[in-house]
């Protein structure tokens, strides 16, 4: 007879709980979203934030991949920022920084440089570099210096012409480069201007 009674009890405590187990882990889940998405939110933001001064240099440097891919309408941001999203942010939610060596502010088939040296001096930075095997077809290949202060979000490149044969490079920084952190960058481009390397972290100064 109180066999009876007894048996619904249990089953009655055995639902709540089982209730709670559920509504416990519909929180954990919807936790875990919200960090999930907030940690995705600050990652495009850090990307955008410090892509977003260097954009007349991207869109030179990703150029081919955007002809090549015309018909799927990417841009050179586009391309960027996915790839700065998946590899250059690091650290643990919510410290995450920028790691400026996995950054790339273009990409291509042509052949990189040995980058030797690189010293700041009288306000002038100065880059030794080996070009690699030197031929008829790419002795003329054109290196880009790009200095960037993220911070400001200001970045300059030399205007004066350097060769993959030259074995240096010298950019003169402005006053408002003195005394502040600078990412430094290399891009090697084709006679034509067409074609690009994947962009070289030198080091900050």
């Amino acid at each position: 007879m109180y066999q009876g009674h007894a048996c619904p009890w249990y089953i009655l405590i055995s639902n709540k709980e089982t209730i709670q187990l559920i509504q416990f882990q519909m929180k954990k889940r919807k936790r875990n979203k919200t960090i999930g998405m907030l940690l995705t939110q600050q990652k495009f933001y850090l990307a955008s934030q410090y892509l977003l001064p260097l954009a007349s240099v991207l869109k030179e440097g990703f150029a081919q991949y955007v002809r090549r891919e015309k018909a799927k309408h990417v841009s050179a941001r586009n391309l960027a920022m996915a790839h700065a999203v998946k590899y250059a942010v690091k650290g643990e939610y919510p410290e995450l920084y920028i790691d400026p060596a996995l950054i790339l502010l273009s990409d291509g088939s042509v052949r990189g440089i040995n980058i030797e040296n690189m010293t700041l001096n009288n306000n002038a930075l100065w880059l030794d570099f080996d070009g690699g095997k030197i031929t008829a077809m790419n002795h003329d290949d054109e290196l880009l210096l790009v200095v960037y202060d993220p911070i400001a979000g200001v970045a300059i490149r030399n205007e004066t012409l350097v060769t993959r044969s030259s074995s240096g490079l010298r950019l003169e920084l402005p006053d408002y480069m003195k005394n502040v952190r600078l990412d430094v960058f290399i891009l090697v481009r084709d006679r034509s201007r067409n074609r690009y390397s994947r962009s070289q972290y030198a080091g900050n100064i």
